[in-house]
């Protein structure tokens, strides 16, 4: 059997895995969410980097290193993969698992680590430089994939399925210059993004079809027009077959690789805010247009065409208790040949919008509502929400909303910012109940972080 492995060839780290789907499910490892209540808490420098046309009510500000993580999913939550059987003991079973899934399932999970962030401006006008690694990651996996794995082909007899799962990782760096011009009651931003990136490893076209005879389900008709990409410091080998092994190679990186990164990309965020009046203010945003070209240790292996296969009893080889699913990827792997090419492709972001409407009831009370929107894996992903903030002095807010997503279902969140002196620190999370409870929940998110401000800037 061909073995799996990822190594870190700095460090000699190695572990061993006997399913080709490993390789594949490395685009869901890593945890940029939406930060639905970042975007409503305009006492903060950071909701800036949701609305470049946002600005503060300070001369200068400093942001030092802050972090903020999401992890969701369309399809189950950690306590609904598995059952309960007689014994009372949590197992898998294949048929509850199956049936608990939808068509099309997608996972995805992001982290956003902001080196620094600095800004400063006068009455009408702000300027911003910062700089954050990035890591964006989702794989969309169709049901018939996981009812082929578990259950066999026999089920699919006359049928064609398609199994092929479409996935994207990729780590970046990125450095952003901003502006904001305010003029009578709109503000208007921008922001100019210079991307690095680190590593990827993406799907591109992404069929891979089998028709299982309608006289033995051992006669497969196959079809594939799949490419998978990897760069950077990721170096996939074994693939197309020359090797006993498949591997994944990552390579420690130094400080100017990962500050600048030897792959470019450019991207543009854009926005405006309108002041209706003293108490009502409407806001919109479009982030991340762009993409990163990789060059840096790039491959592609496509696999196209058809086939034909006898003699491989899919359903045989699941019941078997000695053989596990390796068999069935190295036979697959077999069938679909890849063939493997040196050369630079592109990834686009996945870009965002945020339209928010804010109102100031009181001095120290507000509300607003919030439509989100984010382009996931080639589907949009709207989300809706709404918000309340209470000022608690000149020193402490609180904040709570309610938002539900097409793929995060309904949430609560709260957020806090603390100002102690030129010190602000804050935190916030989409679905505060996930944070005690992930495994009941399709959607977990958080963000930390502290501002140095000072100066009071005119109106």
């Amino acid at each position: 059997m061909k073995k799996f492995t990822i190594k870190n060839v700095q460090k000699g780290f190695q572990k061993k895995y006997y399913s080709i789907l490993g390789l594949i499910l490395m685009g869901m490892i890593p945890l940029q969410g939406q930060d639905i209540g970042l975007s409503m808490m305009d006492n903060l420098w950071q909701t800036n980097s949701l609305n470049p046309a946002k600005v503060t009510d300070r001369k200068f500000i400093f942001s030092l290193p802050g972090v903020s993580a999401s992890l969701g999913t369309s399809a189950l939550t950690l306590n609904k993969i598995t059952s309960t059987n007689t014994q009372g003991k949590n197992v898998i079973v294949a048929n509850d698992l199956v049936d608990r899934l939808n068509n099309k399932n997608t996972v995805w999970a992001n982290t956003n680590f902001e080196t620094f962030h600095l800004a400063f401006g006068g009455p009408r006008w702000q300027v911003s430089l910062g700089h954050a690694f990035k890591t964006n990651s989702s794989i969309t996996f169709p049901k018939e994939l996981v009812a082929l794995a578990l259950q066999g082909n026999a089920q699919f007899i006359g049928e064609t399925i398609n199994i092929a799962p479409e996935f994207n990782t990729s780590t970046y760096g990125e450095w952003a210059v901003g502006t904001a011009v305010n003029y009578d009651r709109f503000t208007f931003g921008a922001k100019l993004k210079f991307l690095g990136g680190l590593s990827n490893f993406s799907s591109g076209n992404a069929v891979a079809s089998i028709y299982t005879n309608e006289s033995s389900v051992y006669e497969l008709n196959l079809s594939s027009d799949y490419t998978i990409n990897s760069a950077g410091l990721i170096d996939v080998s074994g693939l197309d077959g020359s090797d006993e092994e498949i591997e994944i190679n990552t390579t420690d990186v130094d400080i100017l690789d990962a500050l600048f990164g030897q792959n470019k990309g450019l991207a543009i965020d854009l926005g405006a805010t309108f002041r209706v009046n003293d108490k009502l203010e409407i806001s919109g945003s479009i982030l991340d247009l762009g993409k990163i070209n990789w060059k840096e240790n790039a491959k592609v292996y496509s696999s196209k065409g058809d086939y034909e296969y006898k003699g491989l009893d899919l359903i045989n080889l699941v019941k078997t208790e000695d053989t596990d699913f390796g068999q069935i990827a190295d036979t697959l792997s077999e069938i679909f040949q890849f063939t493997e090419a040196n050369q630079s492709y592109s990834t686009s972001l996945a870009w965002r919008t945020y339209w928010t409407v804010s109102y100031q009831i009181s001095e120290k009370f507000s509300v607003g509502g919030l439509i989100h929107t984010r382009k996931l894996k080639g589907n949009l992903d709207p989300t809706i929400a709404i918000n309340g903030a209470v000022d608690l002095g000149r020193w402490w807010t609180l904040g709570t909303n309610l938002s539900h997503g097409k793929s995060t279902g309904l949430a609560f969140g709260a957020n806090t910012a603390v100002r102690l002196g030129p010190v602000q620190l804050f935190f916030s999370t989409d679905n505060l109940p996930a944070l005690f409870n992930v495994a009941n929940y399709s959607y977990a998110h958080g963000r930390l972080g502290m501002n140095l401000a000072f100066g009071k800037r005119e109106e």
